[in-house]
């Protein structure tokens, strides 16, 4: 009986041996195999043509090691995507490329919303993803806000006749009510002024995406923008509103702004449902003069780093970091921070002209309810901002700083300050939020944070749905 154990245990062995021994075999045979054809299946609503493309692997290639996931990373990357899965199979002399999918519905009204100590808004996203079946994306919205409010209408061509050349074009209205807080308070009861800015313009872009992870864009945007002085409010020690003073100063000018834009990314990032991985680094450079149709001569460069790592299978570790610095921007092109990017602090707390930050978070799993997946994340948000310069010349009153240039942007020396003071410009915060998800979607449809300012010793809460 011993004899025949050990013999059984022998025979076993061997065929485990065996088994992994061909496995390796295949996946050797395979790697450096000329792909002979590729197949799609389960698709309803994207065309073959669409599919082939987004894949990025054709008749003719070599398959190599990472062929397949790379194929299974595009697509799931493209966001039309519910379910993806690709294989390979000997045919004639080479394999065959299988491509599953199965589509997204494609279209979806959206709601929106968000509260926060300072702004509430709620809106309706019409968003449609797959346009005629080859992956084109339109977007229609209005938000009410608080704070700012507005319509959108988008279209992009991410791919012009299946090549890497994309384009996009957006008109936008919107209505701006800016707070403006006093530099010195970290819990202020108030804005110190708010002023208001309507504005309606467009904006076309044209781009190439080199090898679908290098990206170049250059766009114009135009924009008219109106001054509602009639809407311009002072506030007292007590938050109490208070009508301005017959000699105040305008806090800008309108006028018609015209921007002309480059950009520059690089990214390596790939979602999987909600987990995000790999890196981004992308370099924007906003110029606006006279050659560009605008009233207003001012320029804003900034860059940013993303990373994204996939920790257990389903953790998630993402940091980020980045800075912007201007020159004679507007009120309404300043450089912010508080609310989505400084968690523990007012929306638009802070502004100036110059900015260095980054934010870590670590999201986890928490359960899951058929599709739907309940996240939870702890984070730490670090920003520094502030005004490299203020204008020197008084207003007649002697009170207000008043800029030079077309915009006669004006600035009360109680409330704000120039140069760089790291306890005063510098603000942290830590926190945590939960994030719920719907499975085949990347962006969560609810999220909540919850986020303690360090030096405000404080607590403010941002609760968003939707996108």
């Amino acid at each position: 009986m011993r004899l025949y154990a050990t013999r059984m245990r022998a025979l076993v062995s061997a065929a485990l041996v065996a088994t992994v021994l061909v496995a390796d075999s295949g996946r050797s045979l395979a790697a450096g195999e000329s792909i002979t054809d590729v197949r799609i299946m389960g698709n309803s609503r994207t065309t073959e043509d669409t599919i082939r493309s987004l894949a990025g692997v054709r008749i003719g290639e070599t398959l190599e090691e990472d062929t397949l996931a790379s194929v299974r990373e595009r697509l799931n990357t493209s966001g039309l995507f519910a379910d993806v899965n690709v294989w390979w199979e000997g045919k004639g002399d080479g394999v065959r490329i299988n491509i599953a999918v199965k589509d997204k519905f494609p279209w979806a009204p959206v709601p929106t919303g968000s509260w926060s100590a300072n702004s509430k808004s709620l809106g309706l996203l019409f968003v449609h993803g797959n346009l005629f079946g080859r992956g084109k994306q339109m977007l229609l919205g209005a938000r009410l806000s608080s704070l700012d409010s507005g319509a959108v209408l988008a279209y992009r061509d991410p791919s012009l006749f299946g090549s890497w050349i994309y384009w996009e074009l957006k008109a936008v209205a919107q209505r701006q009510i800016i707070p403006e807080f006093d530099v010195n308070q970290v819990v202020p009861l108030s804005p110190w002024r708010e002023s208001t800015f309507d504005s309606f313009g467009f904006e076309p872009a044209v781009g190439v995406a080199w090898f679908r992870r290098v990206r170049t864009q250059v766009s114009w945007r135009l924009d008219k923008v109106n001054y509602v002085a009639d809407r311009q409010h002072l506030f007292d020690a007590d938050g109490n509103r208070i009508a301005p003073a017959p000699d105040t100063p305008v806090t800008s000018r309108g006028g018609v702004m015209g921007i002309g834009r480059a950009l520059l990314s690089f990214d390596w990032r790939a979602r999987e449902h909600s987990i995000l991985m790999g890196s981004a680094l992308t370099a924007a450079l906003d110029f606006s003069s006279p050659t560009f149709k605008s009233d207003f001569d001012f320029w804003r460069g900034s860059l940013s780093w993303e990373h994204g790592i996939r920790v257990f299978r389903s953790h998630n570790f993402v940091y980020a970091f980045g800075g912007t610095v201007g020159r004679n921007t507007p009120i309404w092109w300043d450089v912010t921070a508080g609310g989505g990017g400084l968690r523990g602090y007012l929306v638009q707390q802070f502004r100036g002209d110059s900015q260095l930050g980054g934010r870590a978070e670590y999201h986890f799993p928490l359960f899951s309810i058929g599709p739907l997946d309940f996240r939870a994340l702890g984070f730490y948000d670090s920003v520094a901002i502030w005004n490299r310069s203020l204008p020197e010349g008084f207003d007649p009153s002697g009170q207000y700083l008043v800029r030079s240039g077309y915009d006669q942007r004006s600035f009360d020396p109680r409330y704000a300050a120039s140069g760089l003071k790291i306890d005063r410009d510098l603000h942290n915060d830590v926190g945590g939020g939960l994030r719920f998800f719907l499975r085949s979607v990347a962006v969560p449809l609810v999220g909540f944070d919850a986020g303690y300012g360090l030096e405000a010793r404080h607590w403010r809460f941002i609760l968003i749905v939707g996108a």
